[in-house]
C-alpha cells in the first residue's frame, strides 16, 4: 500500500497503510477522452495494485472483473476497456508567447503530447526496453505499467484503498460506481481532483474548478443575541454544481445556472445523486466565515453564492443518507446551536419537533455567516501519517471546541446552562433525525 512519500535523494518509504494515487494528467485524459465507467473502473483498480512508484501494477484482468463485478468473458467489456486504455494518452498544455510584436503580441497555448495513459507489459518492453520489478512470484509479475510524467506524489491525485478493495458494508465500491453510468465515474474522478480536506473539510465548492454544493438559504431575519451574537436560520434549498465541472465530465456547452430540481432529468444531476445514494460522497453542513453574495441562475431564481474568500468557521452536521458516520465526525455542534436557538425562541424544528432540514448558525456579531453543504469523499486518504490528514481533522476539531466555547460563554451570559459536547442525538433527542449517522467501527477517518 502506497501513501504520500519523503522523495528526498530519491528515497520513497511507505508511511502507513490505505492509499494510492494516479497523476492528475491521467484524470485530465480520462475525463477528455469521455472514458466509460468501465475504463475508469479499470485503471483505478491497476492502479490500486501499484508498487510505491505508482507505476508499476501487478493486477491482472481477473483482478479488475473481481473487484468491479464484471463479465468475465474473454473478450467482454473489462478486456476491451483496457484495450481503449492504452489508447488514450495525456497532454499538457504550455502557454507561450506568440512572436509577435505590437498589438497582435499575445501568448498561445502549445499542446505537448505525454503519451499514453496505460502500457501492456509487451508494449512497455518494446517500447521502453526497461527492465521491470517484477516479485518473486508469478502473482508478482508487472502486468501493466501506468506512466506518471514525472509528478511528483504531492502534485497526484489520491484515494484511500477502500475505494477498491471495500470495506465493511460497502463491498463493491467499484461495481456500485461502475453500474452508475460514465458520467457518475468521470465526475467522481474530478471531485477526488478538487478534494481539499485541510481548507474544507471536503470538496471545494470555491474556485474556477469548484465541485458541487448545497444551498440553505435564509428563514426570516437574523436574530440578535444580547446585542453580542447573532442567530441565522437556514434551510435546505438544493444543489450547486459549478458549471466549469460540469461541461468538464459530462461535455456539454458552458451553462452559468446549477440548481437542484432544474432539468433533474440531466445526466450530470443523475450522477450527484448517483454517488450521494451509493454512498460513495455524503454531505457536510458547515457554517462560513463570510455572508452569502447574491446571485441569480439564468432562469431568474436568486439564490446566496459563496464568497470566494469565504472558509470554514466550524461544523454543524455530517449527513449521510446510508447511516455511517465514520469515527471523529461525531463533535459538529448542529445539537448545541438547535438547541440554543429553540430555548431562545427561534426554534429550528417543526412545532412536533421534527427536522426539516433547517439548521441554526450562532457567530459573534459583525461577522459574516451563511451555511452550506459541502461533500466529503467516503474513500479518501484517511492514514494520519500521511502529510495533511491528522492536521485537517486538528483543524476541524479546532473549530469546532472554539465555537463551541463561544455559544456557551453566551449561555453563561444568559443565565443558561452550558452544554458539554455529547453528540446531536445525546445533547438534544428532538434533533435525533438531524443525522440519520450512527458510530461504527470504520477505518475511513
Amino acid at each position: 500500500m502506497k501513501s504520500k512519500v519523503d522523495e528526498s535523494e530519491g528515497i520513497k518509504e511507505r508511511r502507513g497503510q490505505g492509499s494510492f494515487c494516479i497523476p492528475k494528467a491521467a484524470v485530465d485524459a480520462l475525463i477528455k477522452a469521455n472514458a466509460s465507467a468501465y475504463e475508469i473502473v479499470a485503471y483505478l483498480v491497476l492502479a490500486r495494485f501499484t508498487d510505491t512508484s505508482g507505476r508499476y501494477s501487478t493486477a491482472s484482468i481477473t483482478a479488475v472483473n473481481r473487484y468491479t463485478g464484471a463479465n468475465k468473458t474473454q473478450n467482454g467489456p473489462v478486456a476491451k476497456a483496457l484495450e481503449r486504455l492504452r489508447s488514450i494518452k495525456a497532454v499538457s498544455v504550455n502557454r507561450v508567447h506568440n512572436g509577435r510584436s505590437g498589438k497582435s503580441a499575445g501568448f498561445e497555448d502549445l499542446i505537448v503530447d505525454l503519451g499514453p495513459i496505460l502500457f501492456d507489459r509487451q508494449s512497455w518492453l518494446e517500447s521502453e526496453g526497461e527492465t521491470l520489478p517484477d516479485g518473486p512470484t508469478e502473482r508478482g509479475e508487472v502486468r501493466y505499467v501506468l506512466p506518471d510524467f514525472d509528478e511528483s506524489f504531492d502534485d497526484r491525485v489520491w484515494f484511500g484503498n477502500g475505494l477498491v478493495d471495500g470495506h465493511g458494508m460497502f463491498a463493491k465500491p467499484l461495481k456500485a460506481l461502475k453500474d452508475a453510468g460514465p458520467v457518475a465515474a468521470r465526475l467522481l474522478l474530478a471531485l477526488y481532483e478538487v478534494n481539499d480536506m485541510e481548507t474544507w473539510g471536503g470538496v471545494r465548492p470555491v474556485g474556477v474548478d469548484a465541485g458541487p454544493w448545497k444551498r440553505y438559504e435564509p428563514v426570516g431575519l437574523p436574530s440578535s443575541w444580547k446585542d453580542l451574537a447573532v442567530i441565522l436560520r437556514s434551510k435546505e434549498a438544493g444543489k450547486v454544481i459549478n458549471s466549469g465541472i460540469s461541461s468538464r465530465v459530462w461535455q456539454t456547452k458552458e451553462r452559468n445556472y446549477w440548481q437542484a430540481h432544474t432539468d433533474a432529468g440531466e445526466p450530470i444531476w443523475r450522477a450527484l445523486e448517483a454517488l450521494n445514494s451509493t454512498g460513495l460522497l455524503y454531505e457536510v453542513v458547515l457554517v462560513l466565515n463570510r455572508n452569502s453574495e447574491k446571485r441569480t441562475f439564468s432562469n431568474g431564481d436568486e439564490y446566496g453564492d459563496i464568497a470566494p474568500d469565504a472558509e470554514p468557521y466550524y461544523e454543524l452536521d455530517c449527513r449521510s443518507l446510508h447511516g455511517y458516520k465514520p469515527p471523529g465526525e461525531n463533535d459538529a455542534i448542529g445539537w448545541l446551536t438547535a438547541r440554543t436557538a429553540g430555548e431562545l425562541g427561534i426554534p429550528v424544528t417543526l412545532a412536533v419537533g421534527k427536522f426539516d432540514g433547517t439548521y441554526a448558525a450562532i457567530a459573534p456579531k459583525g461577522f459574516g455567516c451563511m451555511i452550506v453543504g459541502v461533500f466529503r469523499l467516503r474513500f479518501r486518504v484517511a492514514n494520519p501519517k500521511n502529510a495533511g490528514v491528522s492536521g485537517a481533522w486538528a483543524a476541524i476539531h479546532l473549530r469546532n471546541r472554539e465555537a463551541l466555547d463561544f455559544v456557551n460563554r453566551m449561555r453563561t451570559a444568559s443565565n443558561m446552562t452550558p452544554l458539554k459536547q455529547l453528540g446531536a442525538k445525546e445533547a438534544n433527542p428532538e434533533m435525533s433525525s438531524m443525522s440519520d449517522a450512527v458510530d461504527v467501527e470504520e477505518c475511513l477517518g
